[in-house]
């Protein structure tokens, strides 16, 4: 095992954000290039990627969300120096994962056609995305593997490792996608499924280059007998335990947006329009932040398996300076969004254009609060208080922002501007619990036994 940083500064924790948040765009960049080559099929190909991906989506979210519990629990077994909390992490997050892919693709086999029967009656469209799930099944079981095996690198502090096999993966997707929707170079003319097909195939890619890499940086300590709980079926419970609250948080984070975009589709036309732009730019700009504050959440834990209490304030006091320099740095993109839209989207009507306008000084207050909360989430999540998050965040969306969304839009059928001024109170609901805490220090306490 490699030694730990003793003392991190920003600098390790750029070094740990910025592969994060280069993989969570080219996870973005996937989807939108696949998009892009099935768009030449025609719009039915495209609505069938849309079905497909749909149900897929809520799977691998799954994953994703499961993942970064996982990472919390190896960062602080690798603080510690404990090879057994670092073997039982690894191992037992992997499980988890593949279990969960096993119920996705079951669900698949099993559920597909009632599902897909629900959101298209055409059956062309129904045949295409059923095709395309059931390839992309292969897909799932890789993205389990491969996300476990990458935050247990950025756990490790390797980030570098699952950025280059996202290097790897996007061209080889690509290019291999192209040939077998369109028959190029010899290869078949597949259509939709040639989409799937090439995704699958750049996943096994992806999974055999991680695997190797593991191979190479010669992780003995994986191979080492005896469990963190005495046993495998105990320490597989216990991982459960601490990563489920994690990843409730992300999925019930995912769950509230889609459940107030639905009630935002009840606004008028030029309301819907701006806020459907505006929300894909937060949430994009938001990646940044959220990588920022993973890494100090991964260090966070480091520093609690050394019991190194003296230097984390100090710590987590610089990295939440440069979290809030982020999002004074997105505010100042949102006040000049309106101007940037009219280039970008040139063909906007003026009435949406005003919408923008009127959500502007809401819209720049929103990324400092943001920023400043995703630093205690994570920094509690690495003190082993992700229960904490996870009431905090849920307790905000489910009994104030999805409700209140709901009575403004559907029964008061207020103003968007009434609407949007809900996001920025739910931060503010979040930031009290959150703040308290993080002052209350219960969360600074070793957690893992070397």
């Amino acid at each position: 095992m490699s030694a730990v940083v003793s003392n991190p500064n920003n600098r390790d924790v750029f070094n740990l954000a910025w592969p994060i948040a280069m993989n969570a765009i080219f996870l973005q960049a996937i989807l939108i290039i696949d998009t892009i080559l099935v768009g030449g099929l025609g719009e039915g190909a495209l609505a069938s990627m849309g079905i497909a991906t749909s149900v897929a989506s809520i799977i691998v979210g799954v994953l994703f969300a499961l993942a970064n519990g996982t990472q919390i629990l190896i960062a602080q077994a690798f603080g510690a120096g404990s090879d057994r909390a670092l073997k039982s992490g690894f191992w037992s997050g992997l499980f988890v994962a593949l279990g969960v892919a096993l119920v996705g693709c079951l669900f698949i086999i099993f559920g597909r056609d009632t599902v897909i029967g629900r959101l298209t009656e055409v059956p062309a469209i129904a045949v295409q995305a059923s095709t395309y799930l059931l390839i992309f099944m292969a897909v799932i079981v890789g993205v389990a593997i491969c996300q476990n095996i990458s935050v247990f690198f950025y756990a490790t502090g390797r980030p570098k490792l699952p950025f280059y096999s996202k290097l790897i993966e996007l061209p080889f997707n690509a290019l291999l996608s192209y040939a077998l929707i369109y028959g190029a170079a010899g290869f078949p003319e597949l259509g939709l499924a040639g989409a799937a097909i090439g995704s699958a195939a750049a996943v096994l890619i992806r999974t055999i280059y991680l695997v190797c890499c593991l191979y190479v940086q010669k992780f003995d300590g994986l191979f080492l007998s005896g469990w963190a709980k005495s046993t495998f079926t105990g320490t597989v419970i216990q991982h459960l335990r601490n990563a489920l609250p994690i990843a409730g948080t992300f999925i019930s984070m995912n769950l509230a947006f889609n459940v107030c975009m639905m009630a935002y589709t009840q606004l008028g036309i030029h309301e819907f329009a701006a806020l459907t732009i505006l929300l894909i730019w937060v949430r994009t700009s938001s990646q940044l932040v959220t990588a920022w504050c993973q890494a100090t959440g991964i260090l966070v834990g480091h520093l609690l398996g050394q019991e190194r209490r003296d230097h984390l304030d100090q710590f987590i006091g610089k990295a939440w300076r440069v979290a809030l320099g982020l999002g004074v740095l997105i505010a100042f993109i949102y006040a000049v969004t309106p101007l940037l839209f009219e280039l970008v989207y040139p063909n906007l009507q003026q009435q949406t254009l005003a919408v923008v306008w009127s959500l502007l000084p809401m819209l720049i207050i929103l990324p400092l609060l943001k920023s400043s909360n995703t630093v205690c989430g994570n920094v509690l999540r690495a003190g082993g208080q992700a229960g904490y998050a996870f009431k905090v965040h849920v307790s905000a969306q489910w009994l104030f922002l999805v409700p209140a969304t709901l009575l403004f839009v559907l029964v008061f059928e207020l103003s968007v501007v009434a609407v949007f001024s809900l996001l920025l109170f739910e931060e503010i609901l979040k930031a009290l619990p959150f703040h308290r805490r993080m002052r209350g220090g219960s969360w600074k306490r070793k957690l893992v036994s070397a």
